[in-house]
């Protein structure tokens, strides 16, 4: 009877160095996939926001959803009843000035508050952000964070939640609405809100978060404007971004200069204003066809 051949340390190694080499091979594979896939979804999502905003402009008069606050920055406050000197007190639809730690996503909010869509539409799959836990039919609620209308800050368990994951409850990055330029007869300002029938379709109005700016709570990484001046949102690994136009259009862009086409022929970068720096928590759009996305 022959004698059980044992597997000598020799072929043991090889047969995990090939099993290395294989997986080394494989893991790209599944990660480009789970990219791919990731970045599906994403726009899927914005696809469907797209949809909610369009039906939320037939009910408001064409408006995007705006809280009705004005940033001093962009010129004499519109008199329209319906934007207000300061976004810290303004009495829109909002309740302030609990809000102000929530920025530009209070204006988001409206769509899930008034029905329009749900908290888990507005996080990317790529990203490390969960669903609001925020009743859409609390009055008391401004925006996607849970937050203490006492104090304006967020409540225990929002707070451990943001300093533990580094991460937010809504992924993408919104058209400012604190506010256009008010028009002027002959000059090149526009509406105060982003009209559907005014503005251009091609304006970017919502993609995958800015890399520049966040909200006063979360603790998401940033980039430099001067070290990054053409930078794309961080949600899938700075390789590009899907964006929401006017127009109704969700397409993928591996650069942030894929907004409204602007004098010179050149392409407007939707991160960044027309003017100053676009990390200000103030700054605003500069004219119609200047998209400038921020959380």
């Amino acid at each position: 009877m022959a004698a059980r051949r044992g597997v000598t340390l020799t072929e043991l190694l090889v047969t995990i160095a090939g099993l290395l080499c294989l997986s080394t091979a494989l893991v790209p594979a599944v990660i480009g996939a789970k990219d791919v896939a990731d970045r599906t979804v994403c726009a899927a999502h914005l696809s469907s926001l797209g949809k909610a905003i369009v039906l939320y402009a037939i009910d408001h008069d064409g408006r995007l959803p705006d809280c009705g606050a004005a940033s001093p920055l962009g010129d004499e406050v519109p008199k329209d009843q319906w934007h207000f000197p300061s976004r810290f007190d303004a009495p829109g639809t909002c309740a302030w000035p609990h809000v102000r730690a929530v920025g530009n996503q209070a204006n988001l909010w409206l769509l899930v508050r008034e029905g329009y869509t749900l908290p888990q539409i507005f996080v990317c799959p790529a990203t490390a952000d969960r669903p609001s836990l925020n009743s859409a039919t609390s009055p008391a609620v401004m925006g996607f964070l849970a937050m203490d209308p006492a104090t304006g800050q967020a409540v225990p368990a929002e707070d451990r939640f943001l300093k533990r994951v580094h991460a937010g409850r809504c992924s993408y990055s919104y058209q400012n609405q604190f506010a256009h330029p008010q028009t002027k007869s002959g000059g090149a300002g526009g509406p105060p809100t982003t009209l559907r029938a005014v503005h251009p379709p091609r304006l970017a109005i919502l993609a995958d978060r800015n890399p520049y700016t966040r909200t006063d709570l979360v603790r998401q990484p940033i980039v430099s404007p001067e070290e990054h001046p053409e930078a794309n949102s961080p949600n899938h690994h700075g390789t590009g971004q899907n964006v929401l136009y006017l127009g109704g259009e969700v397409e993928w862009h591996d650069t942030p200069f894929c907004g409204a086409l602007r004098a010179g022929g050149r392409r407007d970068n939707i991160y960044r204003p027309d003017a100053g720096r676009p990390d200000d928590p103030f700054n605003v759009p500069r004219a119609p066809a200047d998209s400038f996305l921020v959380p």
